[in-house]
């Protein structure tokens, strides 16, 4: 078996996972061509495939105990191709390009399980960290690549942003060829081949899903605001807006590089340290209106980010049995899309006492990320004794 070749198709995978973030930055131009939709319906645009995770999410987990794990990445890849082409060509109404984040949240939610799948697989434990901080790289730099086409394309258009998903057309085949066909996994001595799916629970898991459900809903409001933030505050354009994006992912791709060294050292805390760090950049974009912070600001909440998106199944891998892991993950991952799905309509709802400045919005989920940090260092304060 030549790991190499699987590493790399798993790093192709994670290098589409994130590619919906293009959509980041155009948000508020459709918001400007389709007056008098509700802003809320207009952010779903980039938020519904986090929704879709909810279904997609647990079928990939039963779904890798009876179908081999290339066939399933190879759907879902095709989820990203068919869903970001749609709205290039079909775009008239607000209804058509949530069809197409419809189709590509189908794909986010089999894909990502099954990268965790394919680690736990095929890689011990004292490979998974490396790997786990690769995943959160190469997701960065995806995302990073997709957003700077999609930028570049934007100049003639919001519509010719989603041009950017042809990229996944390379994708699909270096998965194909790196990918191994391999059986599904079911779990070893297990009477039932349904036990394969099983999902394991206990307080710590459960804190564990209580704390990235919460963070998920509300750091999904930098995603959702930073382009109206950008124009309406700073006073800049879409390409700007842009930039912020790709600020917020660099600072995911020294995130994910940094991931196996501070989960080295920060062992079982390493969520309560990222989250203070993310809590920082948002108060930053509150505290100081202007691009250089706001930069700044952007580069934090994205380091925060892939280190918190990687600690969540890196923790959940060392605290379920392998046979578990597969379905415990799915779900957790399926409820922290959930959340980051949902953000908009809980962070509008829960500000609007706050008044209607974007920066209030940033101020309130910096409360929010702090909250949690510190329930983060309660739940973990005895785990590492």
């Amino acid at each position: 078996m030549n790991k190499l070749k699987i590493k790399i198709g798993i790093m192709s995978l994670c290098s589409v996972a994130l590619s919906y973030m293009a959509l980041s930055p155009i948000i508020a131009s459709i918001g400007a061509d389709f007056t008098g939709v509700d802003e809320t319906l207009v952010q779903m645009v980039f938020t519904l495939p986090s929704l879709l995770f909810i279904i997609g999410s647990p079928l990939s987990g039963i779904a890798m105990s009876y179908i081999n794990k290339k066939t399933i990445a190879l759907f879902s890849l095709s989820c990203y191709l068919v869903g970001g082409l749609f709205p290039f060509f079909f775009n008239s109404s607000i209804w058509l390009l949530l069809v197409g984040s419809l189709i590509i949240g189908v794909g986010t939610g089999f894909l990502m399980p099954l990268i965790n799948g394919f680690i736990v697989q095929y890689f011990d434990k004292n490979d998974r960290a490396p790997l786990m901080g690769m995943n959160a790289i190469f997701t960065a730099l995806g995302a990073l690549t997709f957003i700077f086409i999609g930028g570049q394309l934007s100049r003639f258009g919001w519509r010719y942003t989603y041009l950017a998903f042809a990229l996944v057309i390379g994708i699909i085949a270096v998965a194909g060829i790196c990918l191994p066909n391999g059986e599904p996994q079911r779990a070893e001595g297990s009477e039932k081949a349904g036990k394969a799916s099983a999902f394991e629970m206990n307080l710590y898991i459960l804190g564990l899903f209580v704390i990235g459900f919460i963070y998920f809903v509300v750091q999904n409001a930098f995603n959702t605001n930073s382009s109206a933030y950008v124009i309406n505050v700073l006073g800049k354009d879409a390409a700007m807006a842009s930039l912020v994006t790709m600020i917020n992912t660099i600072g995911g791709i020294i995130g994910g590089m940094s991931f196996s060294r501070i989960a080295y050292r920060a062992k079982s805390q390493i969520e309560t340290i990222t989250l203070a760090v993310i809590a920082v950049g948002f108060f930053i974009t509150f505290f100081i209106p202007s691009t250089v912070a706001f930069f700044a600001g952007s580069f934090l909440i994205g380091y925060g980010f892939a280190i918190f998106n990687a600690a969540g199944s890196y923790l959940l891998s060392y605290n379920t049995r392998p046979e578990t892991n597969a379905f415990t993950v799915s779900v957790y991952l399926a409820l922290i899309n959930f959340g980051a799905a949902i953000s908009p309509i809980v962070v509008n709802a829960c500000t609007g006492f706050m008044g209607e400045g974007i920066q209030n919005k940033f101020l309130f989920v910096g409360i929010v990320i702090t909250i949690i940090g510190v329930g983060s260092y309660l739940l973990n304060a005895k785990k590492d004794n």
